[in-house]
């Protein structure tokens, strides 16, 4: 994975999500948040998460939000990263903002 994956407005994350790979992931992700004022990340269906990919994703949104700039999901959590989301319980109590970032939704339906 490196910036030269950004496109367009997307960055495609790699398969790997889970804490081996993560830090890696944050670097790339530090670098796209400072060097843009808006990021879309996508994620591939298939891809292998656990849940430092969600803490990653929750700083990066706080670190964002800090820096006046805005970071979104190309797509709604489905798949595996759903799976994550719901086996740690982050899908109950979800507030408004995170159920737009995570589910492309105003609440859960």
């Amino acid at each position: 994975m490196s910036v030269a994956d950004f496109k367009e407005d997307c960055f495609q994350l790699p398969q790997n999500l889970t804490v081996r790979a993560i830090g890696t992931v944050r670097q790339e992700m530090l670098q796209l948040i400072d060097n843009n004022k808006s990021t879309t990340i996508a994620i591939a269906s298939d891809c292998q998460v656990d849940i430092s990919f969600v803490q990653l994703m929750e700083a990066a949104r706080i670190y964002a939000g800090s820096a006046g700039k805005n970071i979104a999901l190309a797509e709604p959590a489905n798949g595996p990263v759903l799976d994550v989301l719901k086996r740690s319980g982050f899908l109950e109590g979800m507030s408004s903002d995170d159920a737009k970032f995570w589910l492309h939704q105003g609440g859960i339906q």
